[in-house]
C-alpha cells in the first residue's frame, strides 16, 4: 500500500492556496467579451445540493496529492503549473461571462448562504477553459497507477458535472479544462521522459 505523503500534500494546499489568490485578482480586471452558454447548456438543471460535491474538488487535489508516488506529483505539479499558466491567458484573450440563477431562489438556507459565498468570491468571469476541470483530471491521472484509480476517476467525474450543475461552467469549458489537462499532462510526461533519456545518454 502507498504511504502517505503529508509533504506533498501540503506543497498542493499550499499551491491551490496561491492559484486561488491569483484567479480571483484575475477575475476583478478582467472584462467579460463572450458567452459560451449552448442550448444543451440550457437544458442542465440547477442543483443546488452539487455545490456539496463541487467543493470536494479541493480534498480531493489535497488526498491524490498524498497518495500518489513522488514520480507522479513531481508530473501533477509541472502540468498543474502549465494549465494554470495557460487558463490565465485564455482568460485574458477569451474573457466569458457564465450566467447564474438567482440564489435567492434556492429554498436551503445552508446551500443558499454557501452559493450566494462562493458566487461573491468566484465573480460569473474566468470561465473557459475550466481550471476546477483541468486540475481535477490532472489529480485523477496522478492515482491512475494506483488501487485508488477507478474511485479517483469515479470522484473526479462527479466533481466535473457539478461544475455544470451548480452553474459554474458551461459545457464548453469543461471540455476546454478537460483537454487542457491532457495535452498539459502528456506534454509534461513526454518532456520528462525526453529529458530522461537524454540524461542516460
Amino acid at each position: 500500500m502507498q504511504r502517505l505523503d503529508y509533504r506533498q500534500a501540503l506543497v498542493a494546499s499550499l499551491g491551490m492556496v496561491l492559484g486561488l489568490v491569483v484567479f480571483v485578482a484575475v477575475e476583478r480586471f478582467v472584462v467579460p467579451r463572450y458567452h459560451f452558454v449552448t442550448f444543451a447548456d440550457d437544458s442542465i438543471p440547477f442543483i443546488p445540493w452539487s455545490w456539496c460535491v463541487y467543493v470536494l474538488f479541493f480534498p480531493f487535489v489535497v488526498s491524490a496529492s498524498a497518495y500518489a508516488s513522488a514520480e507522479d506529483f513531481r508530473l501533477f505539479k509541472s502540468a498543474a503549473l502549465l494549465a494554470f499558466v495557460a487558463g490565465l491567458v485564455c482568460f485574458m484573450l477569451l474573457t466569458e461571462t457564465v450566467p447564474r440563477p438567482d440564489p435567492g431562489l434556492i429554498g436551503n438556507l445552508f446551500l443558499r448562504q454557501r452559493i450566494s459565498r462562493l458566487w461573491g468570491l468566484d465573480l460569473p468571469t474566468n470561465g473557459f477553459p475550466s481550471l476546477h476541470v483541468a486540475m481535477t483530471c490532472l489529480a485523477c491521472r496522478m492515482l491512475w497507477r494506483t488501487r485508488a484509480k477507478w474511485l479517483a476517476a469515479a470522484t473526479g467525474a462527479l466533481i466535473c458535472l457539478s461544475t455544470l450543475t451548480i452553474k459554474q461552467h458551461t459545457l464548453i469549458d469543461v471540455a476546454g479544462g478537460a483537454l487542457l489537462a491532457l495535452l498539459c499532462g502528456g506534454w509534461v510526461a513526454k518532456w520528462r521522459t525526453t529529458v530522461g533519456v537524454r540524461g542516460n545518454a
